[in-house]
């Protein structure tokens, strides 16, 4: 499941970091469709338009360390 979602944010993390730092986004196929400053807000202003299971967030971190951590 997002298999679409997951390879664009790899492919673009670099850009995304600098961009979205600290950010959460919400993401369907190749096409950032929100940017929230909190997971509970992306998911909950999102859900109101698309059904849950029909988009992805995605964590921008400050610390790259934490990347580690992500569940997707």
């Amino acid at each position: 499941m997002f298999e679409r979602e997951n390879a664009f944010y790899e492919a673009n993390r670099e850009m995304l970091r600098q961009k979205y730092l600290g950010k959460e986004l919400v993401i369907v196929g190749d096409e950032i469709i929100g940017v929230y400053d909190d997971l509970d807000t992306a998911v909950d202003t999102t859900a109101r338009t698309r059904p849950l299971g029909t988009f992805c967030v995605k964590d921008v971190p400050v610390d790259p360390a934490w990347e580690k951590w992500e569940i997707s």
